[in-house]
This record gives structure tokens, C-alpha cells and sequence, in this order.
């Protein structure tokens, strides 16, 4: 189904001025694709108009599913009390990307927020049978909870730690990559990091 549906985008894609020469004020037409352009690039495939191609931006994961799929799946099977919650704010985080002009800053703060909840929303849960104490509003006071009460290990703490830094900033520019790539980055990032900590829970 997947392969079909990047067929019929890879024919809209060639198509391109076919399809926007009729359509009347053009800004209608610019508007909708525009939003296809930034759904693509949250699903990791890149549109190129010169060569008229839809490309994965990384060829290696093309055959996967889409992290959010399965980490919104998680959150429903999870029963956390937060799980909508969370799925709401991984949709405005989204939306933010999708706008025009998009929002970047509020698309990496709706992400980090969204991840940093699902932590604190698991810990409580987890007080129930593992007592221990943490602020509830102190990021590295949460992560450590989850690591003395055995859901993580040292090296995983360090690594949402390090996710949630990296997103913390906002968006910038850094060598190399531009705003909206390193904004997408940030955002799978914080989606796959989400999906670890909720498999971890449902296990």
C-alpha cells in the first residue's frame, strides 16, 4: 500500500505545473502543496522539482513504518492517564513544522514538552510500586527516578538526557544543515526517543 501511495505522489510530483496551470488564484494551489511538502519531509521523503523525484531522505529506513504510527499506538495500549495528552502535543508539534510560515521554535517546543511528559507521566506511575522521590518539574530529577527504579540504564538516561538538550535550545542553524533539516532532526529524534521510553513501560 505504502508503494502505491509514492507512486501516485511521485505522478503528482512530475506533474507539477500540469496540475497547478488551471487552477485559479494559484496561491490555492501553492498553499495545499506546501503542506504535502512539509508532510513528506515529517515521513523523511524529500520532494525535488528540478529532477521531478520523491526521494526518502535516508534510503536505508524507506521500508519503515512511521515512528509516530507506532509510538501513538503505544501511548493508546499504555493507559497513562496523560497518553492524549501526549499524542496532542506530537500533532501540534507537527502542525507548527506544517504551517506557513512554518514555526520551527514551537515545533521543537511542543516536541521536547511532549517527550518530557511522557517521562514524568511514566514516573509517577511507577512511584506506585517502586517508592522513590523527585520533583515532578525537574527534567534530571524524573530521569534519574526512572533509572534508580530500574526502567532505565545509565547509558539510556544519558541518552534522553542528551536528546532533550539537544532539542532544548530551539531551533538553530548548525554547520552543515539547514534550519528546517536540523528542526526535523531534533523532532525524530524526540518521536523515537518517545517511542523507546513508552515500549519500555508497555513491556
Amino acid at each position: 500500500m505504502e508503494e502505491r501511495v509514492i507512486d501516485l505522489l511521485g505522478e503528482i510530483v512530475r506533474t507539477h505545473s500540469t496540475v497547478r496551470y488551471p487552477i485559479s488564484p494559484k496561491y490555492r494551489f501553492d498553499e495545499r502543496w506546501d503542506d504535502l511538502v512539509r508532510c513528506l519531509e515529517l515521513d523523511g521523503y524529500r520532494i525535488d522539482l528540478r529532477a521531478r523525484t520523491i526521494q526518502p531522505v535516508d534510503p536505508t529506513i524507506q521500508a519503515a513504518l512511521p515512528v509516530e504510527d507506532d509510538l501513538t499506538a503505544e501511548l493508546k495500549k499504555s493507559q497513562l492517564s496523560e497518553a492524549a495528552q501526549i499524542v496532542a502535543l506530537l500533532e501540534k508539534s507537527a502542525e507548527e513544522f506544517r504551517q506557513s510560515p512554518p514555526d520551527f521554535n514551537g515545533c521543537l517546543s511542543n516536541a521536547r514538552v511532549a517527550l518530557e511528559t511522557l517521562a514524568r507521566t511514566i514516573a509517577k506511575k511507577r512511584r506506585q510500586a517502586y517508592p522513590g522521590s523527585f520533583d515532578e518539574t525537574k527534567w534530571g530529577q524524573v530521569l534519574a527516578y526512572l533509572r534508580t527504579s530500574g526502567l532505565l540504564t545509565p547509558k539510556e538516561e544519558e541518552g534522553l538526557a542528551g536528546v532533550y538538550s539537544f532539542v532544548s535550545p530551539g531551533s538553530h542553524t548548525p554547520l552543515g544543515l539547514t534550519e528546517e533539516e536540523m528542526v526535523r532532526l531534533g523532532r525524530s529524534l524526540v518521536a523515537s526517543m518517545a517511542y523507546f521510553l513508552i515500549k519500555r513501560f508497555n513491556a
